[in-house]
């Protein structure tokens, strides 16, 4: 039997990029809509990617269960939380840096078919 000699290689200690996450919602956050405790963490843009630079650049609003709920079927209150966190961002990065991040201008958006 041939004894062979396999030299092993310690595994490299790299640090994982781990996903920002919400903290659990107490009795301090309140919902931005309703004014109800407990309120949970909104993303202001949702999708592919959006949600984690959303909470890097701090683009979140307390909602309650409720409201967080309804998000979806009220797409005025849904514009008007990205027009105002896109004019934030806009103050203090800059027009082309918000297209560049995010890739749409909710400033410009049309409202009239959502009001019908």
């Amino acid at each position: 039997m041939i004894n062979m000699l396999v030299q092993t290689f310690p595994k490299a200690k790299v640090k994982k990029h781990r996903p920002l996450y919400n903290h659990r919602p107490t009795a301090n956050d309140i919902c931005r809509k309703c004014g109800t405790a407990y309120a949970q963490t909104h993303e202001v843009f949702e999708g592919t990617g959006r949600r984690q630079l959303s909470i890097k650049y701090g683009m979140q609003v307390k909602l309650c269960w409720k409201c967080h709920a309804e998000v979806p079927n009220d797409p005025l209150f849904d514009l008007s939380l990205k027009r105002e966190y896109q004019h934030k961002f806009e103050r203090k990065y800059g027009h082309v840096a918000f297209m560049l991040t995010f890739g749409r201008d909710y400033l410009s958006i049309n409202t009239e078919p959502l009001q019908a």
